[in-house]
């Protein structure tokens, strides 16, 4: 059982998380963690490695951006560029603090005259907060989206039979959207087919027995679980503020533009990406046992104790142990004998 933090322990005691609280109509039970599952998550894990799977992503919130100048605030407070934002391309993009480190981590979503910012739902009222900030005079509504927008994923080899199944368009190409009366579908990465709806909670529960009649229903750990291996990065309380953009292969995940204009942190993230000086990048990684909680180091066995990385994000693997991403040192990344927390913590093993 993972380490709570207090947050965790009110989540669970005041119930689902909001936009979520149908789930028990469905057979989903709340863990300690806060977070929903089907009854046997090391199962459902499995399972969304190799079957049609579809997942509540209750631990993700969304902003909701409007107003004529939402596009030019955006613009000058992400890292990638809002040009781009269409309403049949979402993308990924990222908000920092003015050192360069990443605050928050987005997918967004243009939906009619909103935009729609997906994140991780402990970090969404501290980030709300610190944007407010710096609205001033523009002409831009900002808001918790709370039931009116949330998400599940569906994935798999036939996950897109499971959306044609539903009535749903099945964007084909990596963050194309598509739109089907209020609800829309995002493509995203990963070596299976992996997709994700947005819309109000009530929608996506009218729509939820038809996907499950033809994708088996998993909990939230285990669609992060497949987001882990697909290598898309999550922060958390735990991480925010700790790494460049670069750090968590957001540019290589499309979600930096080096030719927009400034935005914070963006001499930084410049900097490193014209010297060529980055000296962590983030890799996928497993540990066989042991507890994990994000933001412990990593060290190497046998060494001085000296961080050598520090752990991102984890979820339970279907085999043992937890999937791991790993922020290290790119020296580090083929060394030996890596441990999380101290020479005799648990072993970690680079897999990309």
């Amino acid at each position: 059982m993972n380490n709570l933090t207090l947050a965790d322990n009110a989540s669970a005691a005041l119930g689902f998380p909001p936009g979520f609280d149908w789930l028990d109509t469905v057979g989903a039970r709340l863990g300690a963690d806060g977070l929903p599952d089907f009854g046997d998550r090391r199962a459902e894990a499995a399972a969304a490695l190799a079957s049609d799977v579809v997942a509540p992503l209750a631990d993700r919130g969304s902003l909701r951006v409007r107003g004529a100048d939402a596009d030019a605030f955006l613009q000058g407070q992400l890292s990638n560029d809002l040009r781009e934002l269409t309403p049949t391309r979402g993308q990924l993009t990222s908000y920092s603090n003015p050192k360069g480190r990443v605050l928050a981590i987005f997918a967004a979503i243009r939906a009619g005259d909103e935009i729609w910012m997906e994140t991780s739902r402990s970090l969404l009222a501290a980030t709300l907060k610190r944007l407010k900030m710096f609205v001033m005079r523009s002409k831009v509504q900002l808001d918790d989206a709370g039931s009116d927008v949330v998400s599940i994923g569906i994935a798999g080899p036939n996950a897109d039979r499971v959306l044609d199944a539903a009535g749903l368009l099945v964007p084909s190409v990596l963050c194309l959207c598509a739109e089907v009366d209020g609800i829309v579908v995002m493509r995203r990465r990963g070596p299976q087919n992996r997709y994700t709806l947005h819309g109000p909670a009530a929608r996506l529960a009218a729509l939820w027995p038809t996907l499950a009649a033809h994708a088996r229903p998993v909990g939230t750990e285990a669609w992060r679980l497949t987001d882990i291996l697909a290598g898309f990065p999550a922060l958390h309380p735990e991480t925010a503020e700790q790494h460049v953009a670069q750090m968590m292969n957001l540019d290589k995940l499309e979600g930096v533009s080096f030719s927009k204009g400034c935005y914070p942190g963006q001499e930084i993230v410049a900097r490193l990406h014209y010297l060529g000086n980055l000296k962590r990048r983030m890799f996928v990684a497993r540990t066989p046992a042991g507890t994990v909680v994000r933001g412990a180091p990593i060290v190497v066995a046998g060494g001085e104790g000296q961080a050598v990385g520090d752990v991102l994000d984890h979820a339970l693997h279907p085999e043992g142990g937890q999937a791991l991403l790993v922020v290290l040192q790119t020296a580090q990344a083929e060394a030996g004998d890596l441990r999380i927390g101290s020479s005799e913590g648990p072993a970690v093993d680079v897999l990309r």
